[in-house]
């Protein structure tokens, strides 16, 4: 990538001249220099001055051309690197918190045992985050859930995951009495929990978006005075019987694991919700014009197995 290329690229990063300057350890009038002589030879503007500092569309299109082309560069010069150390190298990885606790361990005991000198380093978000990241080159691959469909990204499916409903058996028998029985014994017509205080996910969640689309179509109008993202704090408190919830039976999983130890007011029901019929797609993301080591592949194919192996468990949902 050329001198000033990089340039342009932290004055975009940047949106200042003078902050580009100083992370280059040039002068204010040689960055200038560098944009004005690229605005020459494309022709066109590359940033605005008034009334405030910003890319044009035509800066914007250079943005996302170069971003590409670092990201090219960068992959290119570690393959490399790491080509001539065999099996030895380093990846980053994006994954949700949540799923992180239940996904990781069923991959990496493997992965680590055949690939013991290869470094992962995992970093959380969501999944709009780890897309925007992928994209910038700090990532080499992550977890996704809902991805939109891109052109330069390439998906490897793992599973659809089910969205289930959540409920102790405390809550359910002092809103239900003897009634209860017939309600495990079908599936959830939401319809009847409206008076019930739901905890639900943030509003720009997948889960959210999922169960908002649902609730419209079938004019139900829940009670919904909690909202938190965290899925372990969402089980602790169903289990308290503060309210019912709706969550991703990936990460219900773990409910397995506390209902064999808990009391009986605490033990939490897992149910199908009557006629919702939305999954999650789960899939490794990472972007397809960029050649991926032996080691990344690899970890794709375990994570496959992986997947398999658990939804013979009963956990998942397979595609």
């Amino acid at each position: 990538m050329q001198a000033n290329q990089e340039i342009f690229l932290l004055v975009a990063e940047e949106m200042s001249i003078s902050r580009a300057a100083q992370r280059a350890f040039v002068s204010q009038q040689c960055v200038s220099d560098h944009i004005k002589r690229m605005e020459q030879n494309y022709g066109v503007r590359l940033f605005t001055r008034k009334p405030r500092f910003q890319l044009t569309e035509a800066g914007q299109s250079m943005l996302h051309s170069l971003q590409k082309i670092q990201a090219i560069e960068s992959s290119l010069l570690d393959s490399l690197a790491k080509r001539a150390g065999g099996m030895k190298g380093s990846f980053t990885m994006g994954i949700s918190a949540s799923r992180a606790q239940i996904f990781l361990p069923w991959v990496i005991p493997e992965y680590s045992r055949t690939f013991p000198e290869v470094e992962i380093r995992f970093l959380m978000n969501d999944t709009v985050v780890l897309a925007e990241s992928l994209r910038k080159g700090n990532l080499d691959l992550f977890l996704g859930v809902n991805t939109p469909y891109s052109e330069d990204l390439s998906f490897t499916p793992l599973c659809r995951d089910e969205l289930c409903f959540m409920i102790s058996d405390g809550l359910l028998k002092r809103r239900f009495g003897k009634e209860y029985a017939h309600l495990l014994a079908a599936e959830t017509d939401l319809s009847q929990f409206a008076d019930i205080p739901f905890i639900k996910s943030y509003s720009t969640s997948v889960v959210n978006s999922a169960l908002k689309e649902y609730l419209d179509q079938h004019h139900i109008d829940l009670y919904s005075p909690y909202q938190i993202s965290d899925t372990d704090t969402q089980i602790s408190l169903c289990a308290k019987g503060v309210g019912a919830g709706i969550g991703p039976r990936m990460l219900l999983s773990r409910i397995h694991t506390h209902n064999r130890n808990c009391p009986e007011e605490e033990y939490i029901h897992i149910l199908p919700v009557k006629n919702f019929n939305k999954f999650l797609q789960i899939d490794l993301v990472s972007l397809n014009y960029i050649e991926k080591p032996l080691y990344v592949q690899a970890f794709e194919e375990m994570a496959v197995r992986a997947i398999q192996k658990n939804y013979m468990a009963g956990d998942l949902v397979t595609p």
